[in-house]
Formats: C-alpha cells, sequence, structure tokens
C-alpha cells in the first residue's frame, strides 16, 4: 500500500476499545485529553461507569495517584494580621482555598464550585471529599467534591439542628459533632455518617445514602461513644474508626468501628503498646491508614514516645506489628519548638507527612529500623500565616455520584 493511500485511510477504533485503553492511562493525562473532542470530554468527566472503571483497574495494578489536599481557612482577623486567637463561634470567615500537593513541592490552586464560606475538609474516599461548613461545632451545608475532575454534589441537611438556643447559650452548652465518609461496596454505594452525642442510653447514628439521597437514623449504645476525643473517624475495610476512652487516663482505651454495610457498631481490637517503667498511661492513640489500606495507629505516651503500628490482617489481634517507634528527642529540627504535630499519613516503607501545626508546615520524614527520623522535604504555608490549615490524603481518580443513578 502507497503511503499516500495509508495517509487517507481511516483506522477508527471500536468505542469500547478506546474504553478499555483510556482506563489504564493516568487521571492526569485522561483531564487533558478531555479537549480530544466532546464525546472523549463525556467519557471521562461526566460518565459514572467510565469513573468506577477507572478507579478499579487503577486500585488493580497498584497505580493510584495519592495527593495531599491543603485546606486553608482564613479569618478576616487573618487578613487584618490580627492574631485571631481563640476562635469563637461567631468569628468571620472568608471563603476556604484549596491546594493539591504531589510529591514534595508541585502545587496547584483548586477551584472550589460552590460559593459557600468557610468549607472544612471532613474526610475522603476513592478520591472524593467530604465538605462541610463549620458552624457552633457542628459542620452545615455538606457536600461531595472530586478535586480532580470538580465534580460538586449538594447533601440535604440531617434531621438534627444546628441552632444553639438562648437557654444554651447563657449555660456555655457546646456540644460536639463524629463524623466519617466512605464505601459500601457491595452495592457501590457512599455514605457520610454524622453522630451527634446526647445524654441517655442511645445515641442518634445520622447515615446519608448518596445512593437513595436520603438519611436514615440509627439507634446505638452511648456507651459506644462516650469516650471519644477525635471527631473524624479513619476509614478502613469498610468501617469507620474511633478510639474510644472510657475513663480517659485510668481505663485501657479501645478502639470502635462503624460498619457502614451493617450500620452497627462493634469493637475492633489495639495493639500491646509499651509503658514506659513507671507504667505510664498513654497520652493519646490517633488511628491512621497505612498508604496501602491497613489499619494504623499511632500512640504517644507523656515523655514523648511514639509507636506506629499496622494491622495486616484485619480484625485479628495477633497480627498487630510495630512498623516505627521514636521518641521526641529523636525527631530532626524540624520539629524545634513545636508544641504540637500530627501525622497525615504513614506508608509501608517508613515514609511519614506530618504536619507542623505551630509553623504551618507539611514536613517529611523517613524513618528506617533502628536509626533516627531524618526530613527529607518540607513544605510551609506561606499565605495567611495566622490561618488554620489541614492536610488531607486523597487519591487522584474520576469518580462521580450524580443524583439519580
Amino acid at each position: 500500500m502507497s503511503m499516500s493511500k495509508m495517509k487517507n485511510e481511516s483506522f477508527d477504533l471500536h468505542e469500547d476499545v478506546i474504553v478499555k485503553i483510556l482506563c489504564r492511562l493516568p487521571v492526569k493525562s485522561l483531564i487533558r485529553f478531555t479537549c480530544v473532542s466532546k464525546r472523549w470530554r463525556s467519557i471521562i468527566i461526566s460518565d459514572p461507569q467510565f469513573g468506577k472503571s477507572h478507579l478499579q483497574v487503577a486500585s488493580q495494578q497498584g497505580t493510584l495517584c495519592p495527593k495531599v489536599l491543603i485546606s486553608i481557612y482564613p479569618t478576616i482577623k487573618a487578613i487584618q494580621g490580627q492574631i485571631p486567637y481563640p476562635f469563637k463561634d461567631d468569628t468571620p470567615w472568608l471563603p476556604s482555598r484549596f491546594q493539591s500537593l504531589e510529591g514534595y513541592s508541585s502545587v496547584n490552586n483548586l477551584t472550589f464550585p460552590s460559593e459557600e464560606k468557610s468549607q472544612r475538609v471532613m474526610a475522603s474516599c476513592n478520591g472524593l471529599v467530604l465538605l462541610g461548613e463549620y458552624y457552633k461545632s457542628y459542620f452545615k451545608n455538606l457536600s461531595i467534591w472530586n478535586p480532580s475532575t470538580g465534580f460538586f454534589r449538594k447533601i440535604p441537611s440531617p434531621s438534627f439542628g444546628f441552632e444553639v438556643t438562648k437557654s444554651t447559650e447563657k449555660k456555655n452548652y457546646r456540644s460536639f459533632l463524629y463524623y466519617g465518609f466512605g464505601q459500601v461496596t457491595a452495592t457501590d454505594d457512599y455514605k457520610p455518617v454524622l453522630i451527634k452525642p446526647a445524654l441517655g442510653d442511645f445515641v442518634d447514628v445520622h447515615v446519608f445514602s448518596l445512593r437513595a439521597n436520603l438519611w436514615k437514623v440509627i439507634k446505638a449504645p452511648s456507651s459506644s461513644c462516650i469516650g471519644w476525643i477525635d471527631g473524624q473517624g479513619s476509614l478502613s475495610n469498610g468501617a469507620i474508626h474511633w478510639v474510644n476512652y472510657p475513663i480517659y487516663g485510668v481505663s485501657d482505651p479501645t478502639m470502635v468501628a462503624f460498619d457502614l454495610a451493617e450500620e452497627e457498631f462493634r469493637q475492633v481490637p489495639l495493639p500491646v503498646f509499651n509503658q514506659n517503667e513507671d507504667g505510664v498511661h498513654l497520652r493519646q492513640i490517633k488511628i491512621q491508614v497505612l498508604l496501602g489500606g491497613c489499619l494504623c495507629v499511632w500512640s504517644q505516651d507523656l515523655y514523648g514516645h511514639s509507636e506506629f503500628w499496622v494491622m495486616r490482617e484485619y480484625g485479628v489481634p495477633e497480627s498487630w506489628v510495630k512498623l516505627i517507634q521514636f521518641s521526641q528527642d529523636d525527631l530532626p529540627n524540624e520539629f524545634t519548638s513545636c508544641s504540637s504535630w500530627d501525622p497525615t499519613f504513614v506508608s509501608e516503607g517508613g515514609t511519614m507527612l506530618i504536619k507542623l501545626l505551630d509553623k504551618k508546615e507539611l514536613v517529611w520524614i523517613e524513618c528506617r529500623q533502628e536509626e533516627n527520623p531524618v526530613c527529607s522535604a518540607q513544605y510551609r504555608i506561606e499565605e495567611f500565616p495566622w490561618a488554620i490549615f489541614d492536610g488531607t490524603l486523597y487519591d487522584e481518580t474520576l469518580v462521580s455520584l450524580p443524583e439519580g443513578l
């Protein structure tokens, strides 16, 4: 065949073949390919089935690209250069700002598709981020957002109110909200969960089904969450996990999980932590999720000794393995004069991303066997130094959950 005939020959592929090829490409490339044609843009951005298939292939091949969603919550006082502490419920918040951090220094400013102010990141699952407007110790105006594609969907408010009455204001009453977000794989349903503590024998667990587009209220024993400290739960193995301190500092803590499929609480065993020579109880335990999905817990005692444990086989007490341990004195110089730090994620190889809350910095440290942790990179939040900031791990995906599907 001559070259001229080859140039005029059409080599159109069947759409099914094209879709299978596209499913194996990274999200960053696919976003660029949306300009090829209207049809390609529709498949890549607007087809929920394609987003689901792409996630399945990336998960099976281990090619998911984790990123850090940096959230900046400035106040009017931050703009004016005033220190906004202590924060109050009536503090005037400016619109939140979001950035995506890939690797150590590749930062992109993200456009948030809503006019709601003070949107806080609550949790993430499969590239979808649960957001809510922080108001009087609660979250309202809930929504789901995919930072990679811009997909956005508002969630109707739950049945309980957010108002603080005059009588409770006089008593300086403040309640708290526990929350989480995850997927039920069997039904391909995504569920935000909100738990509002109350006095009495039972608490109301508010569960929203994005597939059915409705809230459900489940009664659970109040003992399930009587000693929770962290509001945000951690997702692993189809359940949202919190640490329960029945009597803080006296009795041993336990781990409680809310199963998203069964919609009920269950106990998950904690590892047997080391105690110092004085037998000091742990100061705090925080649940992490190991990069890869395994449940991980971080414990720290009164003397600053930290341990990170991984549950290799979910629900099996004997499968807990100590991954990392170090003392406060072992940490690199970047932690000097920093009174508060919080791990964002931990990898199997010992890489950790830590938020230095006082310094408004994200720091990567490498923990290798018996060696002291070493700082490998850091990123400072330069804008609005007095604003609150947070860092949340999320996967770059094309997942979308439009109503009616």
